[in-house]
Parts: structure tokens; sequence; C-alpha cells
């Protein structure tokens, strides 16, 4: 199985960047593939047009509270149960949302069910694709203990690359094992330089093994604008042609 998840700061188009990985997978026959929205503020179902029955952090209560009234059933053998029927199954992939725990409580559990979630899942399928929680969150959990491709999204900001730098460092304090390491700068204007020499040196002491661009797509701005889903977006528009890069490199150095 090979694992490719996505990053990055908030706002930045990850969740859509992560989407159309998904359908880029799906349009090459690599199927079928596991999708995970691990964002707690989930809307990855929203670009893909698909609705979902339960979350991972949804069943937290349900399942600590079926356990108590049953002593002989475990809690692990209930949320492996509720996992497999919150699965939603489409044509060329399943898809899962971790969603958030309901009512008071940390996110530790609902994270630590993630993770045996994916361990269980994942070897049914060729191909996992992670939408993850903006920021470090998952990583610093360590809800994902091992990544093949692990894209981190920024803008031209220097925030944005900072952002970015911080959650490479954060793989190497977490010993998360991560065989490929890529910075995607999205929305990158084709008027102005990709980075500028401050920006640059931002980037000096990360590990990513390369840097491309996604850029700047009106298909895209129009999509969000409308609420649409990433079927709005045409074949052979910027976005659409750039994407093609990028998965087909994943593809050929997997």
């Amino acid at each position: 199985m090979t694992t490719i998840a996505f990053t990055g700061k908030g706002g930045v188009g990850k969740t859509t960047i992560a989407a159309l990985a998904l359908q880029w997978l799906i349009a090459h026959g690599r199927t079928p593939v596991l999708a995970i929205d691990a964002d707690s503020n989930a809307n990855l179902h929203e670009l893909l047009g698909i609705t979902f029955p339960a979350t991972v952090g949804g069943i937290r209560e349900e399942t600590r509270n079926v356990v108590k009234g049953d002593p002989a059933l475990s809690k692990q053998e209930y949320l492996s149960l509720r996992l497999q029927k919150a699965l939603v199954e489409q044509t060329g992939f399943d898809f899962l949302v971790m969603g958030r725990p309901e009512g008071p409580g940390c996110y530790c559990y609902a994270n630590n069910a993630l993770r045996d979630s994916i361990a269980n899942l994942s070897s049914s399928y060729p191909y996992l694709v992670i939408d993850c929680e903006a920021g470090l969150e998952h990583i610093s959990r360590r809800t994902l203990l091992s990544i093949d491709w692990l894209i981190t999204v920024s803008d031209q900001s220097l925030r944005g690359l900072h952002t970015a730098v911080r959650i490479d460092k954060l793989l190497e304090e977490m010993k998360t094992r991560v065989a490929h390491r890529v910075l995607l700068i999205n929305r990158a204007s084709r008027s102005r330089a990709l980075v500028t020499p401050e920006q640059s040196a931002a980037l000096v002491d990360s590990d990513f093994e390369w840097v491309m661009a996604l850029p700047e797509d009106p298909a895209v701005s129009a999509m969000d604008a409308q609420g649409g889903t990433i079927h709005a977006i045409p074949e052979g528009s910027y976005i659409r042609k750039a994407m093609d890069g990028l998965m087909e490199r994943i593809i050929n150095e997997s």
C-alpha cells in the first residue's frame, strides 16, 4: 500500500488537492483507494459530492457506553465493527471521516482510533489518501506512524512556508517514518517568482526532496465561490495539468 498524506497551513487549498489526487488515482485505474478525511473540520466529502453516516470521533462516546453495558464486548471489537459500517463505498474508493469527539474531552482517543483503523483497513487497498488536519495535529499526536508521501501544501506567503518547515522539523522530533517529502506551493502566480530569496532562506534547513508549484486557476476559484465539487473543474484546466505532473511523479517514484 502507498500512503499519500496532505498537510499544511489552513486555507492553502490542501483539501482540494487531496480530492484531485484521489480523483486522479481513480481515473488512472489505481483502485481501490481508501480516502480518509482526518481533519476535525471535515469537508473533503463536500468536494467529492458525497455524504457519510458516521465519524470516528462521533462514535467515541457510543463505543465507551456500549462496552460499559456489555462486559463481554471489547472496545476494540465494537469499534472495528462500527468503523466498517462507517465506511462509505463509492466507485473506485471507500471513504472514512475522522470528525471530532462529541462533548468534552481531547482528541487523543479519536486520533488513536483513527491510527488503529488505518492499520486494520489498509491491507485491502493499494493506495491510501489522507487529508490531514491543518497544521501539526496528526503529526504531533502520531496518528500517522508511517507515510510514503507527505505532501506539505503552502501558498507563496512566508508564513505558509514557515509552517511547512515546522511540519518538516516535527517529523524528526516525533520519529515519523516518511519515505518522501514534497513541498507543494499552491496558487502560484505566473507573474512572479515562485519563491523570493527571503523565502528560499526559510527552506534551507528543510528536508524536502523537491518543490513543485500548482498554478492559480480560475476554474478552482469558481468552484469554491459556488460551493461546488471538483467534478466542476474541467479537463485541461491549469490545475489538472499540474496534478498530472505531481501524481505521475509520485507513481513513478513509489
